[in-house]
């Protein structure tokens, strides 16, 4: 019998509509299901509730409903668990989470029964330097963004690929993405997009304040080193996935490399990268005209 761990979000799911739909599917195809304590009473339906470090370190998967908001922030959680996530989309995109709401109890049955195939996608850890000598670490799925603070002022973002200087970037920032991260921010800032299952760096500059800034792409085993300008008065936000957030300043350095464990991501059906591509941010485009009609 399979462990199936699920996280929700309640906004996205009020009243934990599909949540109930999806554990259902689970019990009537013989699986087990874990839920967070404080949903499980929610549900009606007589189940234990775990701690979250239980649900993480006892489930075989994990499946989470919401956008991908909530899937980034369950792959953090599951880093160096080995364990493959399930994204159900209740999201308007949905890049990484596969499955729609209307088929909830068809990957039900496919992910007990053990029909699934589980693509591996490259993360991103990062170190945090400051010049007190305090030192933060994190990691990403998508991106690490540095970027200005509160104040509207140019930052200027030394940067390095293996110690070697590149260039000083004057902006609004960075966005330091994997190949996964390409179709999200670095995308809206005009970076390239680059098959997932790839294992490559992408640099992009956020409204470069220079004529010939440009993306970059480099390999996977590379680290990149981007310093704040000593003489940058104000501080800057380092921001990891978009889930976490750290103030840098003057000085303080940040360390970008390939992570040490993949992210597992299970597919119930064979996409193709580029017609999902086409298809979400085409259907995207459209649902924005159809609002301002």
């Amino acid at each position: 019998m399979k462990k199936i761990g699920i996280i929700a979000n309640q906004d996205r799911d009020p009243g934990f509509k599909y949540t109930k739909t999806l554990v259902e599917s689970i019990i009537q195809n013989l699986g087990e299901v874990l839920l967070p304590k404080e949903i499980a009473p929610e549900l009606n339906l007589n189940i234990q509730g775990y701690e979250q470090d239980e649900i993480i370190n006892q489930s075989e998967i994990v499946v989470c409903l919401g956008g991908d908001g909530t899937f980034l922030k369950v792959a953090r959680m599951l880093y160096n668990k080995e364990v493959p996530i399930l994204g159900i989309n209740l999201g308007s995109l949905g890049f990484l989470t596969e499955v729609d709401r209307n088929d909830i109890p068809t990957a039900a049955e496919a992910i007990v029964g053990g029909k699934f195939g589980v693509e591996e996608r490259m993360m991103l850890e990062t170190k945090i330097v400051r010049t007190d000598g305090s030192v933060e670490r994190d990691i990403a799925l998508n991106d690490i963004v540095v970027s200005r603070g509160a104040l509207s002022r140019i930052l200027h973002l030394k940067t390095y690929i293996n110690h070697v200087f590149i260039d000083s970037f004057p902006g609004d920032g960075l966005i330091i993405s994997s190949p996964t991260g390409s179709t999200a921010y670095s995308l809206s800032a005009g970076g390239p997009i680059v098959e997932p299952d790839t294992d490559l760096i992408i640099v992009t500059p956020i409204c470069p304040h220079i004529l010939y800034s440009r993306s970059f792409v480099t390999p996977g085993e590379r680290l990149v080193r981007v310093v704040i300008d000593e003489a940058y008065g104000h501080t800057a936000m380092v921001t990891v996935d978009g889930q976490k957030g750290y103030e840098v300043k003057g000085g303080d350095s940040i360390e970008i490399k390939k992570a040490a464990s993949n992210v597992k991501i299970i597919r119930i059906n064979k996409r193709n990268f580029f017609n999902i591509l086409r298809t979400k941010i085409y259907d995207r485009g459209e649902c924005l005209r159809k609002n301002e009609i």
